[in-house]
């Protein structure tokens, strides 16, 4: 009896253990299986999400949605650099994954360094753009199935920016958010995930009437735009976007010159409440319809690249004026850079008395012996930033002091100019060229375009031996232009030929150089006028000058 329970107990171990294992080995299929449904481990290996982004685009307000082929109508297309955040949330609902920023090269949205993404089938997946590093609502971990209910405390506290006049500041107030759809399993052994982003503000559409240069369509500008409490983007011709808070009345407010005849401007104002994901669109005036300006010797220009006629009376536009416009044309090496229209002479002198440079010799860039040919030489910015780039000595006040002035000519550098800022577009200011003054002398101080003497070499003048006063006449033109202005308030630099107590003679500089210790200038003196070298009196580039700043559009 005692044999046969023993072998009893033996047999019932034996299958105990058995069913034992048999369970365990159930068990772990069940998990192996589970994890190849859940997350793609196959032979070992899990697959990374591929993420990609797409726009379903605002829609009009109104039930009417128009598109144009020159802004992709109103969905947005990302380009290289944009960021968006993405977020993993666990079939727990707990946030695995938080504001995990993603870049986009121009073709793929790409994960930081050493971060990846894997698909689980009981994950979701919730995205937002712009990224915010710190962002302004922490979604929920709770139940949500939605990226608008995820994302809903991130929607309420979303406030678009008043200054959207960029497209960097345009596209950081235009939330949009999206829920991620994951597709089967790619060839290349990644899973896509499709983000169909929505946007949750609203949109402005506003179009004004505008003006383009007649040699040049694509060279637009509104005459006297000014906004109240906004600034949109300038998208397109006369069009203008601007991002707000869905269901706010929000008042689009400002005005402008419809005509360069006109003395007012015309004034638009309408307060708009639109639902996110819309559009509506406010013409102003028939909308933007545009008007061909023909350039002209005279021309002011403004701040904000617009032209308008000298005879022009409305002060709004005299407001913005910064230069007198001396040239309809550039030079080969300026319409590389995108300034193909034209030069203008700044309305004051950058500074008064100061030295080319304080060098005794330096880059000898043009050294011309011939004035026929260095009346042609148009590339003042090109001559002012290689000194910039390459002088002796670093570049600065001392150093370099006429350079300096009018590099700095409506900068915060210098104060007193500010106002004379130029446009993002233009070449900014920079110390013209002896060929730029030449355009100068002819073109606003209406000298005969052959010059009469050349008494030095490298040295030309407009002088008759008295018989014709070329300094007055030079001094009564160009100052018509500029004595116009002042006559209504604003500051300008009249010219004069006079010499002063001290002796002191009026001279401009030029970028322009004749040799290392020399350069040239522009001089008008008694009854003549002198494109010359600053040494054909012995006089060097430590010589004292003033400047005149010109720009190039």
């Amino acid at each position: 009896m005692y044999c046969i329970l023993i072998k009893l107990f033996i047999f019932m171990s034996y299958n105990a253990t058995k069913i034992l294992k048999i369970v365990l080995s159930i068990i772990l299929l069940l998990a192996i299986t589970s994890c190849m449904s859940n997350a793609d481990d196959v032979d070992g290996k899990s697959y990374q999400l591929a993420v990609s982004v797409s726009d379903s685009g605002f829609t009009s307000a109104s039930g009417t949605q128009t598109t144009r082929a020159t802004d992709n109508g109103y969905a947005t297309t990302f380009t290289k650099g944009d960021q968006m955040g993405l977020y993993v949330v666990n079939s727990s609902n707990t946030v695995e994954t938080a504001n995990l920023c993603l870049k986009y090269d121009g073709t793929n949205w790409n994960y930081p360094t050493g971060t990846m993404i894997y698909y689980n089938s009981t994950s979701k997946y919730f995205a937002y753009y712009p990224y915010q590093s710190t962002i302004t609502g922490i979604p929920t971990t709770s139940a949500a199935t939605t990226a608008t209910s995820f994302f809903s405390t991130l929607i309420s506290n979303w406030q678009p920016s008043t200054d959207q006049s960029s497209q960097t500041k345009y596209t950081a107030s235009d939330l949009m958010i999206g829920t991620g759809t994951v597709g089967t399993l790619a060839s290349n052994a990644t899973r896509p995930i499709t983000f169909n982003m929505t946007h949750q503000m609203a949109l402005i559409d506003l179009n004004i009437p505008y003006y383009y240069l007649s040699t040049d369509n694509n060279y637009i500008y509104t005459l006297g735009l000014t906004y109240v409490g906004f600034n949109p983007f300038h998208l397109s011709k006369g069009n203008y976007r601007y991002i707000i808070k869905p269901g706010t009345s929000t008042p689009i407010w400002g005005s402008y010159c419809p005509t360069t005849s006109s003395t007012t401007n015309n004034v638009f104002n309408k307060a708009f409440s639109v639902a996110s994901g819309t559009y509506q669109t406010m013409n102003v005036d028939g909308g933007a319809v545009g008007t061909s300006h023909t350039l002209a010797i005279g021309d002011y220009y403004l701040n904000d690249g617009s032209i308008i006629p000298n005879a022009t009376a409305n002060k709004y536009l005299l407001d913005k004026t910064i230069g007198v416009i001396f040239s309809t044309s550039t030079s080969a090496t300026d319409k590389g850079h995108g300034w193909a229209h034209g030069y203008a002479m700044a309305l004051t002198n950058a500074t008064t008395r100061c030295q080319w440079s304080t060098n005794s010799n330096d880059e000898a860039l043009t050294n011309y012996n011939d004035y026929t040919v260095f009346i042609l030489n148009k590339d003042g910015y090109t001559e002012t930033q290689t000194i910039k780039s390459h002088g002796l000595n670093a570049f600065n006040k001392d150093n370099y002091p006429s350079f300096w002035y009018a590099l700095n000519y409506g900068s915060d550098n210098e104060p007193g100019t500010t106002q004379y800022a130029a446009p993002s577009t233009s070449s900014g200011w920079y110390l013209p060229s002896i060929g730029q003054w030449y355009d100068i002398c002819v073109n606003l101080g209406g000298l005969p375009p052959a010059m009469l003497r050349s008494t030095y070499i490298a040295s030309s003048c407009w002088n008759d031996n008295g018989v014709t006063d070329y300094a007055s006449i030079f001094v009564s033109n160009i100052n018509q232009y500029l004595l116009k202005l002042s006559s209504k308030g604003y500051a300008v630099t009249a010219f004069a030929h006079t010499i002063s107590t001290d002796g002191y003679l009026e001279g401009y500089w030029s970028s322009s150089e004749y040799t290392d210790e020399k350069s040239f200038g522009m001089f008008p003196s008694t009854d003549s006028v002198w494109l010359t070298y600053a040494g054909y009196s012995n006089l060097t580039k430590h010589s004292t000058w003033d400047v005149r700043a010109v720009i190039a559009f």
